[in-house]
């Protein structure tokens, strides 16, 4: 028997659009024991049973159980996947972490949540596909509010623009450099400075105006920086203890009671294995 957990991810972060990424100690929790087909015993939906279903490892009996909202931006897909091929890579002897991102990217089809919640911490993932640690100040912490509906990660990509001015993309890299300094040092002035993505966040307005709203109302409640958590609908904020409250009242009163406000830490483990 193994047992396998993995953490949610907020990927992009604003203007880290598939680069970004942050491990949050929401977790996924899997046990897995060889088995002539596949089998899942627990917490079982379509989207499970999909994503169970394209992991490249043998069968397994598989019972998982999670507190990653599905299908809210919080890369509960990447956990999912990641535990699954942790699970059967250790049935066949140690897990190689950078093998299992390989696995995890090529199966999701983007890196960003794939590198956070297979190493931990906050990730940034390079053209070539290589994964680099960044610094998150501790006095940062993170609320995220997550609304009762889903958001198809494929509805949003088929939002995105096929091409970007020359503007925004100029802009968009001033806001990603002011972001990871801003995160490194708890720059308020860096995070400010960082926020209102042109390239992902704007395009997706119309499939879920009420995360813009979440992402006004955290700013205007004291979050040093608030945006969109993956393809939403969830919305990640960045705040300091003495505004942390007010934060996540903010959140949780604008949601009206249709969804939920969590208060995470940082996770710097990424995928942890037990045999």
């Amino acid at each position: 028997m193994i047992r396998v957990s993995a953490p949610a991810s907020s990927a992009n972060l604003g203007p880290g659009f598939d680069v970004l990424a942050l491990a949050l100690d929401l977790r996924l929790t899997l046990t897995a024991e060889p088995f002539p087909d596949w089998e899942i015993i627990g917490e079982r939906d379509d989207a499970t049973a999909s994503v169970v279903s394209s992991v490249a490892v043998p069968p397994m009996r598989i019972e998982v159980t999670s507190d990653i909202p599905v299908g809210r931006g919080l890369g509960s897909s990447a956990a999912l996947r990641a535990a699954v091929a942790a699970a059967g890579l250790a049935m066949n002897g140690e897990v190689d972490r950078d093998e299992l991102f390989e696995r995890v990217a090529a199966g999701e089809g983007h890196a960003d949540n794939a590198a956070a919640t297979v190493y931990g911490g906050l990730v940034a993932v390079g053209a070539d596909g290589s994964v680099m640690r960044l610094a998150v100040h501790p006095s940062l912490l993170a609320v995220v509010a997550v609304p009762a509906y889903p958001v198809s990660t494929e509805r949003a990509r088929r939002a995105l623009p096929e091409e970007v001015a020359r503007g925004v993309a100029v802009r968009t890299a001033a806001r990603l450099a002011f972001l990871i300094e801003g995160l490194r040092t708890a720059d308020a002035v860096a995070l400010a400075a960082a926020g209102g993505d042109e390239i992902h966040e704007l395009a997706r307005e119309a499939i879920s105006p009420l995360t813009s709203d979440l992402v006004r109302v955290a700013r205007s409640a004291g979050a040093l920086h608030a945006s969109w958590s993956g393809a939403g609908p969830a919305v990640i904020a960045f705040t300091t203890e003495g505004r942390i409250d007010d934060v996540a009242g903010a959140l949780a009163a604008t949601l009206e009671g249709e969804g939920d406000v969590f208060e995470p830490e940082v996770d710097r483990l990424g995928i942890v294995l037990e045999r």
